[in-house]
């Protein structure tokens, strides 16, 4: 993915719920940002939200301090990268509860990624389906 696809204008082809007019995926991307902004101190400077009946994946681009940027070029990537995914081990729940308030589904499971170049942070969500929500509880396997 190019960098300059996470500003495209183009709405990609998803089943987001109540007909995908792109409102949700807007709602979704307006949230976690405000996640990173409110808890990181910065936010990213691009989002794109991808939503399929079991799963969000929101991808996060230009994200990273002045202070991160600075151990980047002395070489310390494995140190930047462990304390973002510390963080987003931390805001787990905050991710999950949002996106469940948002999407009406339960999180079955909540991802994070990050790359340093190009600059790119990615929340994955994956959503119980509606046919293990509408089926009765089985024991054993």
């Amino acid at each position: 993915m190019k960098d300059d696809d996470l500003n495209s204008a183009e709405t990609p082809e998803t089943d987001e719920p109540g007909g995908g007019d792109g409102t949700l995926r807007q709602q979704i991307s307006n949230a976690v940002v405000a996640l990173y902004k409110q808890h990181y101190g910065k936010g990213p400077t691009r989002c794109r939200t991808y939503v399929q009946p079991e799963l969000v994946v929101v991808i996060l681009g230009g994200g990273y301090t002045a202070s991160e940027q600075t151990l980047f070029e002395g070489g310390r990537w494995y140190e930047v990268r462990e304390a973002r995914q510390l963080w987003q081990d931390t805001m787990r729940a905050r991710f999950v509860e949002t996106i469940e308030g948002l999407t009406g589904s339960e999180v079955q499971a909540f991802m994070s990624a990050n790359h340093q170049d190009p600059d790119f942070a990615v929340e994955l969500f994956v959503l119980e389906s509606e046919q293990a929500a509408d089926a009765p509880a089985s024991l054993g396997s």
